[in-house]
C-alpha cells in the first residue's frame, strides 16, 4: 500500500490557512494572513504593463537574472550595509521560502538541530519537519521578548548545527538591537553554528533607527545566509521573488539546491523586481508612514475591546496578550473574536513550539485604510 513519508507525519495544514477558510466562511475579517492586501507602487505596475511583452518570458539562470543580483546587491549596500558580490553571493529565489528551502537543503543534514526563537514565523517547523531537521526552541518571554545569551546557550544540544533569526520578527514586531546580535554572534561562534537570517521585513519599521543586517555584526557575516524578499515591501507577494545571499563557499551549494527545487524564480518578475529595488528614499519613507498609519488605527479597536496589543518595533502585525477576555489560550480568544465581532486572527499558539506563558493572539494590518477601520469598529463593538 501507497503510504505518506514518514518526514510528513504529524505535520498539518497551518492554523492560518484554517482561519482563512472560516473567515470566507463566516464573512468576517481576516486579519489572521499576512495576505498584504495594500496596492503595489503604482509606477511599478504602470511600466509593467507597458514592458511586460518585451520582457524576457524564458528561463534565467538558476541564480537568477544579473540585472536583479545586482539591483538586490546595490540596496543591501545602500540600505543595510551589507556588501556582497551580486556574480557568485546572491541567489535569486521563489520568494524567501524558497530561499530557506534551499539554504537548509545545501547546508544542514537530516537530525541536525535548528534553534528556533519562540515566538517564530508558524512555517519554520515545518520547513524543518519536511527535511528531517529537529526545531530547538529558545523561549523568549513578552512583553519585551529579548533575546539573551543565557537562554541561548542554554537552548544549545550537541545536535545543534544552525539558528533562524527573523528581525523584525514575525509575529511580534520585535528587531533585535545590536546587543542582542553580539550575543547570537557569540554563541554561534562557540558552537560553529550556520546562522539563517529572515529579514523580509527589513523595510517595515517604527522609529528613526535604520534595519540592522546580522549578517553586519561581529563575526556573522562569514557564517550567516541572509534570507528575504520583495514580497513585504512592494506589496506583490504573489509574485513569489526572494533571494539568498552569503559567503561565497556557501552560495554555490544553495544555488545548485535552489535549481534542484525549482529551476529557477520566474523570469520576467526578475526584471520588473530589479525596477523596485532601485525605488529611492522617498518610497520607502512612505511605506513605513503609511504601515505606522494602520498599526496606530489596529491598535486603537483592540485597546476599546480592553485588550493589550503590543507595540511592535516593525513588520505589520500586532501580538495581543487576550487574558482581559478570560481566557488561558490563544485559541479561546480568537474563537471569541470570531464570533462576537467577526474578526479572525491567529492564536499564539501557531508560534510555539510549546504553549507560550500567555494566551496571545496575531493579527495583520497588512489591508486597506477602510477595513482596518471596519475591523477595529468590531472588536470594540463585540468584544
Amino acid at each position: 500500500m501507497v503510504d505518506v513519508a514518514n518526514r510528513m507525519r504529524g505535520l498539518q495544514e497551518s492554523s492560518i490557512t484554517a482561519m482563512t477558510v472560516r473567515c470566507q466562511e463566516l464573512g468576517a475579517i481576516n486579519l489572521a494572513q499576512g495576505l498584504c492586501q495594500v496596492p503595489p507602487p503604482p509606477s511599478l505596475l504602470a511600466e509593467g504593463a507597458r514592458d511586460f511583452r518585451d520582457i524576457d518570458h524564458s528561463y534565467s539562470a538558476p541564480e537568477g537574472f544579473a540585472v536583479f543580483r545586482e539591483a538586490v546587491a546595490d540596496k543591501l549596500k545602500k540600505y543595510s550595509g551589507l556588501s556582497v558580490e551580486p556574480a557568485t553571493q546572491i541567489v535569486a529565489t521563489v520568494g524567501a521560502t524558497g530561499a530557506l528551502m534551499a539554504t537548509l537543503t545545501a547546508l544542514l543534514n537530516p537530525g541536525d538541530g535548528v534553534l528556533l526563537f519562540e515566538p517564530f514565523y508558524g512555517n519554520y517547523p515545518t520547513a524543518l519537519g519536511v527535511l528531517d531537521l529537529r526545531a530547538e526552541p529558545v523561549r523568549l518571554f513578552g512583553p519585551g521578548f529579548e533575546v539573551t545569551e543565557e537562554a541561548l546557550r542554554s537552548a544549545v544540544t550537541d545536535r545543534t548545527r544552525a539558528m533562524i533569526v527573523c528581525t523584525p520578527n514575525n509575529p511580534s514586531g520585535r528587531r533585535l538591537t545590536m546587543a542582542e546580535l553580539m550575543a547570537i554572534s557569540a554563541v554561534a561562534e562557540e558552537h560553529d553554528l550556520l546562522v539563517i537570517t529572515d529579514e523580509v521585513y527589513e523595510d517595515i519599521y517604527f522609529g528613526p533607527a535604520p534595519h540592522i543586517a546580522p549578517a553586519t555584526v561581529g563575526d556573522l557575516g562569514r557564517r550567516t545566509v541572509t534570507v528575504s524578499s520583495l514580497g513585504k515591501s512592494f506589496s506583490v507577494p504573489g509574485w513569489r521573488l526572494g533571494y539568498a545571499c552569503g559567503p561565497e563557499g556557501l552560495m554555490d551549494a544553495i544555488r545548485v539546491a535552489a535549481e534542484s527545487l525549482v529551476v529557477c524564480p520566474p523570469a520576467p518578475l526578475q526584471e520588473l523586481g530589479a525596477r523596485a529595488l532601485r525605488l529611492g528614499d522617498n518610497y520607502y519613507r512612505g511605506l513605513r508612514a503609511m504601515y505606522d498609519r494602520k498599526r496606530r488605527a489596529l491598535t486603537e479597536g483592540f485597546v476599546a475591546a480592553g485588550l493589550s496589543p503590543n507595540e511592535p518595533d516593525g513588520s505589520y502585525y500586532l501580538f495581543v496578550e487576550c487574558s482581559p477576555l478570560g481566557v488561558t489560550t490563544g485559541a479561546e480568544a480568537t474563537e471569541i473574536l470570531l464570533q462576537r465581532s467577526l474578526v479572525g486572527t491567529v492564536p499564539g499558539e501557531t508560534f510555539y513550539l510549546h504553549s507560550p506563558d500567555l494566551p496571545y493572539i496575531r493579527a495583520c494590518f497588512s489591508l486597506p485604510d477602510e477595513v482596518i477601520a471596519d475591523a477595529a469598529g468590531r472588536l470594540a463593538r463585540g468584544v
